[in-house]
């Protein structure tokens, strides 16, 4: 075992625990003894592989090798000592299921501990025993411990505090309801069952998370389109309410350009909105507007007809560009950046924030339980997008308010990294969920290999292939545009889908990517 261990892993490798920041006095872990090392002075050590890794602990007393213990971190003055608690005899190969119920034996805890103790000791994670027993209770909760296993696993290999907080998080994150239901429960209490005054303020923000509608770029360019340079008319003046003026023949070109070539991102600075939120408060005034009749009988024709856009593929590209701050899954990284920097923290209003703000209020037992819920959802996506090292899975959902309905998109990725933790966008994974008017829910799993694409869709829909083969052509050249290849698109049917996005971070540890397609 000897002779195996110094082949395999250098001891220059060994991490000493006490340095590690991973182990602290009042934590415990599972580990099997490699080697028992003994100094001059007496102090004892020994190399203890514990969740794949080796690292160099003092002992208390003296230990077997290949014998698998449970070890008690304690602190005694000024050095921290491991106290072991034999799980097996002497270069005995114990199942892990059998350590397990000998660790869970040994704290006298409960079985519903069992499925916190076995992700632990298969993740080499440090516990203490109300830790252990706090997310027993929690796992409890959910009455799915298969479901709940693979949260946990997913908790302990992270390296996340095992803390229940976090468990409830990353629990509504896979298993909660869509946010655009939270978001319609969350409006109905605070207006009908909550007697704070802070119920209007909610419902005014929850509005605006999800307005303008999708086609506010598109009315403006059409509007920009409709005005002649110089003329005035109905244009001119529907503009001027937007905070926009007629551009010059060139610009305007520039913008149809880009229209034509989707890069909605040039469009947004062409356009020259400096302040987009004023503009989509411009743009609500002027809906409500033509809907009272306030606007001249030639305004409102005008903009009934701009508002009539059946792609609002620019639009969508802006508000998913800025609907993640709106939520507010970008706090925590803003104020770590801020915390990096010594700078002030952007404050632009979040509904996270506002729901932070409203909880001491929410004036209901009903209100403060669906904004808890909703929060819960919003920090588990926060806590599985975010690390302090490389992401290894992405995960995120938000209400889209597309069609007559809001229903969430949700969109997960997976992929690899470049040396220095850059995104490789020549090879990922995307997995990402809608729900349509005409075809319901859908679900695209899009693959990337050397810049090479390939497209499946999983629905039922008999009308699905002659579509496909129809619009694959586009697809193709824009793809092309930004640097990729198409390969093809298929589709399959639903029965064979992958599973969710909100349950792919959970599916496993590993962060490649499956290329077979």
């Amino acid at each position: 075992m000897v002779e195996r261990m110094e082949r395999t892993v250098p001891v220059a490798a060994v991490r000493d625990a006490a340095s590690s920041g991973q182990f602290r006095p009042g934590q415990a872990v599972v580990g099997r003894i490699e080697r028992v090392e003994e100094a001059e002075t007496g102090e004892r050590t020994a190399l203890v592989r514990t969740g794949g890794r080796l690292v160099r602990a003092r002992l208390e007393a003296p230990l077997a090798a290949g014998r698998t213990y449970l070890f008690e971190i304690k602190e005694s003055g000024s050095n921290v000592y491991w106290k072991a608690v034999a799980l097996s005899e002497p270069e005995q190969a114990v199942p892990r299921e059998d350590v397990v119920h000998r660790w869970q034996q040994a704290w006298k805890l409960p079985e519903a501990a069992l499925p916190v103790l076995r992700q632990a000791l298969k993740a080499g994670a440090a516990v203490t025993k109300e830790d252990a027993a706090e997310l027993a209770a929690a796992v409890r909760k959910t009455g799915r411990p298969a479901d709940a296993e693979e949260v946990l696993a997913y908790l302990f290999h992270r390296r996340l505090p095992p803390s229940p907080a976090v468990f409830r998080a990353l629990w509504a994150a896979r298993t909660g309801e869509p946010l655009a239901v939270q978001l319609e429960r969350l409006k109905a209490v605070f207006t009908e069952r909550s007697s704070g005054p802070m119920a209007p303020v909610f419902k005014q923000a929850a509005d605006r998370l999800l307005s303008p509608p999708l086609f506010a770029y598109e009315a403006a360019v059409r509007l920009l389109l409709t005005a002649e340079e110089g003329a005035e008319g109905p244009a001119h003046a529907l503009l001027f309410r937007l905070g926009l003026v007629p551009l010059p023949a060139g610009r305007m070109a520039a913008i149809q350009n880009a229209m034509q070539q989707r890069q909605f991102a040039e469009v947004g600075k062409l356009l020259g909105l400096t302040d987009e939120e004023a503009f989509f408060a411009r743009f609500a005034a002027v809906d409500a507007a033509c809907k009272s009749g306030a606007l001249s009988e030639a305004e409102a024709k005008l903009w009934t007809s701009v508002l009539t856009a059946g792609d609002p593929a620019l639009s969508l590209f802006h508000w998913l560009r800025r609907i993640a701050g709106r939520l507010g899954l970008e706090d925590e990284a803003m104020l770590a950046e801020a915390l990096k920097t010594r700078g002030a923290p952007p404050m632009a209003p979040s509904l996270r924030r506002l729901l932070l703000h409203l909880l001491g209020g929410a004036g209901s037992k009903e209100a403060e339980a669906a904004a808890e819920a909703f929060l819960d959802r919003l920090d588990g996506m926060a806590v599985i997008a975010g690390s302090d090292g490389p992401v290894g899975h992405i995960w995120i959902s938000f209400p889209l308010p597309l069609g007559g309905r809001n229903h969430d998109f949700s969109v997960y990725w997976q992929g690899r990294r470049k040396d220095g933790g850059a995104l490789d966008p020549d090879y990922s994974r995307i997995v990402c969920s809608v729900t349509l008017e005409q075809l319901g829910g859908i679900l695209i799993d899009m693959r990337v290999q050397r810049r090479i694409v390939h497209i499946s869709l999983f629905h039922d829909d008999p009308r699905l292939p002659e579509l496909v083969h129809r619009f694959a052509p586009l697809v193709k050249e824009r793809l092309q545009a930004h640097g990729y290849l198409l390969s093809g698109i298929d589709v399959k049917a639903a029965e064979a889908s992958p599973p969710a996005p909100s349950v792919l971070p959970f599916a496993g540890s590993s962060s490649e990517v499956d290329w077979r397609v």
